[in-house]
């Protein structure tokens, strides 16, 4: 009798679940809306519920669920199945495992989203060939995931691979954890609208863009040759390839994955990006290693929260 995973993966603004068989099929995907009201109390209620009615309409009894992966954009210990904190959900100290355990009585496993994303590009994605990858995500923030000899490498408190929050600019921008200089004050969407502003009272040669322009129009006015979006990407794909490029020498990946909203820049990002990286790089952790963007889109996250499940329980050799 076939036996079957979800893979969840909490957004911001919404919650996107897969259905996959334990051999690896998907079944089925959906989404719901993220409901943070009331810090997030009533949303893993909207979870259950979401499963339930989807496996009524797949004809599914719940005695076939094997297991719940579930991704969560916040620091988790995942050993215990607590969040720790999940500013955007509203969630801090939250007993997610337990709770999802006692919904369905099945192995509930929990991780970091971006985690969660690199490790579906590693089963699924850009990383499929690799035994080790590291895993970027560029969008409000950044975050990153670690994949070593085809495990997840999160750390004695599950930190690991926040590349968001390394020190690249000392005595920089504030960050909003408290501290200065952090990547994704340069590098994030937040990040580069703040150097956008910035750099508009002084620089006066930009064509196309003004206080309010998005990341998207920063992107596309570089690649039409605008020197003040030049500039700003330029220097976000200088940042970005100096905190890769020490990544690399600690970790010595086979290859770097660039996902997020933010990879849609393309090449208008990625060409600066290895320019300065090279220059950075230790050249012997360097011999092997490729760039390539994330193939699996929004679904990653489901990816790597089913892949979590089926690693755990002992389903990939």
């Amino acid at each position: 009798m076939s036996k079957y995973v979800v893979g969840i993966d909490v957004g911001g603004t919404s919650t996107k679940f897969g259905l996959f068989m334990t051999d690896g099929e998907k079944i089925d995907k959906w989404k719901i809306a993220t409901d943070s009201e009331d810090n997030g109390k009533h949303l893993t209620g909207h979870i259950i519920k979401s499963i339930k009615e989807r496996f009524v309409e797949h004809s599914i009894s719940e005695g076939r669920l094997t297991g719940i992966g579930i991704g969560v954009p916040g620091f988790v210990d995942e050993a215990t199945g607590v969040v720790d904190i999940a500013v955007n959900i509203g969630w801090e100290n939250y007993p997610l495992k337990a709770i999802l355990a006692d919904a369905f009585h099945v192995p509930v496993f929990i991780n970091n989203d971006a985690n969660l994303a690199a490790a579906g590009e590693h089963w699924q994605g850009a990383g499929k060939k690799e035994a080790s990858s590291f895993f970027v995500t560029l969008g409000t923030g950044v975050g990153g995931g670690i994949i070593v000899n085809g495990d997840l490498v999160t750390g004695l408190n599950g930190t690991a691979g926040e590349i968001g929050h390394t020190v690249t600019v000392p005595h920089g921008r504030l960050c909003t954890c408290g501290r200065e200089g952090c990547l994704e004050e340069y590098v994030a969407a937040k990040g580069l609208r703040r150097s956008l502003r910035d750099y508009l009272r002084n620089f006066k040669d930009s064509r196309s863009l003004h206080k309010d322009s998005e990341v998207i129009d920063i992107y596309e006015a570089a690649k039409a040759g605008d020197a003040l979006a030049a500039y700003i990407v330029n220097e976000a794909a200088y940042y970005l390839a100096y905190a890769l490029a020490n990544a690399v020498t600690l970790i010595n990946p086979e290859k770097i994955i660039i996902g997020g909203g933010m990879s849609a820049a393309g090449e208008t990002l990625l060409h600066p990006l290895v320019d300065h990286y090279k220059r950075f790089v230790l050249k012997e952790a360097d011999e092997s290693l490729s760039f390539e963007f994330a193939r699996l889109g929004n679904d990653a996250g489901i990816y790597g929260a089913t892949w979590l499940v089926l690693k755990r329980l002992g389903y990939f050799e």
